[in-house]
Parts: structure tokens; sequence; C-alpha cells
């Protein structure tokens, strides 16, 4: 008797787990379906008009890097194992190239430290790598989908957000970044949700 009331305690628990890991599952799956969802998109990032979180970190390569600096900048969120995030690396030199007196880009990468410093070494002396641990920065800015961009103006408010996927992505981030003074208007993002920026 004593037994079978033991069989029937272990399989409960089993049966607890089972159920326990199944409801993790079933979580994690739907809340990357939202994420991914246009809907999920288009609320990531810190709100347009809204000034952007500061940050003070050093960079790969020992420089001190504070944001929002008093010069425009792109701020991009990237991981070493994320292939368009690779591919978008071998675009900064062309797309900043015209841009390095006027818009900075700061790239936050996550993954292992001597993966993100491998991942910078093939990356213009000009554009920051900040080693992003544990996605604190991208958390902290309430990013999830990479390769994600803030454009930040010269005022340290948000011009603009998105997730981007090319050379014109990037393109449109610096050009947004370079907008010296947005006045109160609306317009319609890459996301297509509508915002208000202002100056």
């Amino acid at each position: 008797m004593l037994a079978l009331i033991e069989i029937g305690l272990g399989v409960t628990w089993v049966l607890l787990l089972v159920i326990a890991y199944s409801v993790f599952v079933l979580y994690r799956h739907f809340g990357q379906l939202y994420v991914s969802s246009a809907v999920g998109r288009a609320e990531q990032g810190p709100d347009v008009g809204s000034a952007f979180l500061s940050i003070s970190r050093s960079d790969v390569h020992g420089r001190n890097v504070t944001l929002p600096s008093t010069k425009s900048t792109v701020v991009l969120f990237a991981d070493v194992d994320c292939d368009l995030c690779s591919e978008l690396r071998e675009q900064y030199a062309s797309v900043f190239g015209p841009y390095p007196s006027s818009v900075d880009l700061v790239v936050f990468c996550a993954g292992a430290e001597k993966d993100v410093k491998a991942w910078a070494s093939r990356i213009p002396e000009y554009v920051r790598v900040i080693w992003d641990q544990k996605k604190s920065a991208a958390a902290r800015c309430k990013v999830n989908a990479l390769p994600f961009a803030v454009a930040v103006g010269k005022n340290g408010r948000v011009n603009a957000r998105s997730v981007i996927n090319g050379e014109e992505g990037l393109r449109w981030a610096a050009d947004e970044a370079a907008i010296t003074a947005i006045t109160l208007s609306e317009k319609v993002t890459q996301a297509g949700e509508r915002e208000v920026s202002r100056a």
C-alpha cells in the first residue's frame, strides 16, 4: 500500500513537471510570435520624441562612450549570432563614411565578449562597438528584434526607431539621426505606426 502511494506521488510530480515545462514552451512560443508581429515590432524601442536614456560604457577598444552625445547618433542593437547583423556590419563604412563628422554610429552587440571583439575587428575605427553583456542595454531600451536602429538627434531625443533589414535601413537611420530639429508633426515610420516627434 505504501509503495502504491509513493508511486502515485512520483507520477504526480512527473506530470506536474511536464505541465510546467509545457506552459513554459507555450509562453515562449507565443511571446516570440508577438515580438515578431507587426504590433510587437512597432512597440519596440524608446518612444519617438522621448529623451534617449543615458548610458555610459567602454567600447571594445577601451574608449568611453556616453549616450546621448552632443552629436547625432545611430544606436544599433546587434548580436554576433544574427546573420543579418553580420551582413549589415559589412555596410557600415559605405553608409556612415560620408557622415563621420556629423553622425556617430554606436553598436551594442550581444554575445560572448571575445566573440564581440572578433565581430568588431572588421569595423572601421570610428564605429563604437560596445559589448552588450546579457543584452542589458537592449532590454533597457525595450529592444527584442535584431538588428534594431534608434536614431538620436543632437538634442538627445529619439528621432526614429525601427527594425532594419539592409543597407537602405542603415541609410534611413543615418538620415533620421542627421535631422537637426524635428518639429511637432505626425510622421509614419517604417513600421507603419503614427508617432509624434518633437525637437
